[in-house]
């Protein structure tokens, strides 16, 4: 009985664990904030193909968005061609953490009356 209650507890454990630490959409939108401004780094300093630190990161992101991201971006390590691609995703990305925001939107009060 008590070995069936620590596995219990472990397994509950692990699975809080995987709540806390699951890819939410505000996270993925700050990570492609930071790859964005990675990207436009490179078009500073004229890179003709994205570093592989970098483009490391763009894909294990777009991998975990929807599968026609990294089909789109393929093997062009551009920063012209996967930076269209982060926009992108980056849009579907603000829609679903729009989507699952759980407050409500404050009473506007309006600047001037209406006639």
């Amino acid at each position: 009985m008590i070995e069936r209650t620590v596995l219990e507890i472990a397994q509950l454990r692990f699975w809080a664990w995987q709540r806390r630490h699951r890819p939410t959409p505000r996270s993925q939108l700050r990570e492609t904030d930071q790859l964005l401004d990675a990207i436009e780094e490179c078009r500073v300093q004229e890179l003709k193909l994205i570093p592989t630190h970098i483009w490391r990161r763009v894909v294990h992101l777009l991998g975990q968005l929807d599968g026609s991201y990294t089909e789109r971006l393929g093997i062009d390590r551009s920063p012209d061609g996967t930076a269209e691609v982060l926009f992108d995703a980056q849009e579907a990305l603000m829609v679903a953490a729009r989507s699952r925001w759980r407050g409500r939107p404050g009473n506007v009060v309006p600047l001037f009356r209406r006639p």
